[in-house]
């Protein structure tokens, strides 16, 4: 199987999208109306089956690996809903590797004729390469183009067309493109646009990328947005936890090898033994990080301390809210299972105490380092949080409005950069990146 492909390397597939999307378009036979327009989001966490979950690799984010290597080992062994899971819950997989992970999994999921889940992911990588702030440009670009076609394969036309409007925007008005990559990227999106049947916007696109490699104007110094990166500071040590996640480590090993050696053909079959001493060792590390946190949030007084214990706890409460909503392939945790409202609240509440730090430190930043642009960028990660599941009970038009105000605070710096606008359409609203003089247009903000 294919490992898990770098982002950096996902320009290389753009040369194969048009003729990659039409032979899977003729391959297999789909029912647009199987596929979600482009307004509709579904979080990724409510799209996992957790009776398709694969228990000889659903385990492995227990046993201490790392989260990119458990999605690695899921793709691999072609246990594509493991992987959704891992992208669903994890907080500690970077946006990259989730977006890289995305595309793969969209194409996996076409293949098998799951177009609901295939569109899904295109347009969950599209949001994630719209709203995370260290993704470059270029990468943007990849994301939407790859994203694009693989919709239009499965006759998920609408959201297709709506991921290449945003390509457009992008290749036109980007700072981080000079003319020659600026010319290459419009003549992609003319190419996606003609695949569309918008011939009009396809030459318009083609008619731009042959005026960009004339455009002295174009050839200037790149911008390149540099992303706001929190201070973190060191978590204080704690032996009971160390101890109680070490236990847990064994404990997850130990089943991981049971189900790997003896792999069950149901939920019923799995160990018994090994899964009530995995349950054991979850109670008992809950037990110690609930003390520990309790405990060293209200002894910090650095804020980068308490980020530090913050994102712990958030890591420790996305393990917990899997586990209980049956995310692991069993109910492992049968008294966590019993208050999944509670740890959903939680968890939230964890994340917006790190968003709450993270906003502070970007407001206190010098002048020189743009603190309007790294205020934005919390706000953009808290809407993905939001849009990912993890923030329940949040209002998400409260985040969208202290989007404006930073998004606001950042156009009156005079930032080169483009800027997140709301797009809303019959009470649903997705995400551009538009330049200054679109901002706030709606749906006049789309090329025309």
């Amino acid at each position: 199987m294919k490992r898990l492909i770098p982002l950096l390397f996902i320009l290389l597939g753009c040369i194969l999208l048009t003729g990659g999307a039409a032979a899977l378009g003729a391959a297999f036979f789909y029912h647009p109306a199987d596929v979600p327009g482009a307004f509709d989001w579904t979080p990724p966490l409510e799209q996992i089956d957790n009776h398709a979950l694969a228990p000889t690799t659903v385990i492995l984010p227990l046993t201490g690996m790392s989260p990119a290597d458990a999605l690695n080992a899921a793709l691999d062994n072609a246990h594509i809903e493991n992987a959704l899971a891992i992208i669903a819950y994890d907080p500690d997989l970077d946006n990259a590797t989730r977006i890289g992970a995305l595309l793969q999994l969209g194409s996996r999921y076409a293949m098998a004729k799951q177009t609901r889940q295939a569109a899904s992911c295109y347009q969950a990588a599209a949001l994630l390469a719209t709203l995370t702030p260290a993704l470059a440009d270029p990468a943007r670009e990849d994301t939407y183009l790859q994203a694009s076609a693989g919709l239009r394969a499965i006759g998920a036309t609408d959201a297709a067309r709506m991921i290449t409007d945003q390509a457009y925007l992008v290749a036109q008005h980007s700072p981080a493109l000079q003319h020659d990559a600026r010319a290459l990227r419009l003549r992609q999106v003319a190419n996606a646009y003609t695949a569309l049947g918008a011939g009009a916007l396809g030459a318009q696109a083609s008619n731009k990328a042959d005026a960009a490699l004339t455009d002295s104007t174009n050839d200037v110094t790149v911008t390149v947005r540099l992303p706001f990166s929190p201070a973190i500071g060191a978590l204080p040590a704690s032996g009971e936890v160390d101890r109680a996640m070490q236990a847990r480590i064994a404990a997850a090993k130990q089943l991981a090898d049971d189900l790997t050696n003896s792999p069950p053909k149901s939920a019923a079959d799995w160990p018994s033994d090994s899964v009530s001493q995995l349950t054991s060792t979850l109670l008992a590390e809950d037990t110690a990080r609930q003390a520990y946190y309790d405990q060293q949030i209200a002894l910090a007084k650095d804020p980068t301390v308490q980020l530090a214990l913050r994102r712990d706890q958030v890591d420790w409460l996305a393990l917990k809210y899997r586990a209980a909503r049956g995310a692991f392939g069993i109910d492992l945790v049968p008294d966590w299972s019993k208050n999944v409202t509670s740890i959903a609240s939680d968890l939230s509440d964890a994340w917006n105490a790190v968003f709450q730090l993270q906003a502070q430190q970007a407001a206190a930043l010098p002048a020189a380092q743009n603190p309007p642009v790294a205020v934005e960028d919390v706000a953009r990660r808290q809407i993905i949080a939001a849009r990912w599941g993890w923030l329940s009970g949040t209002n998400e038009q409260d985040l969208r409005d202290a989007l404006a105000t930073a998004t606001q605070q950042q156009r009156d710096a005079k930032s080169p950069d483009l800027v997140v606008s709301p797009l809303t359409q019959n009470g649903k609203t997705i995400y551009l990146l538009v330049p200054d003089s679109l901002y706030g247009l709606n749906e006049k903000a789309l090329p025309q």
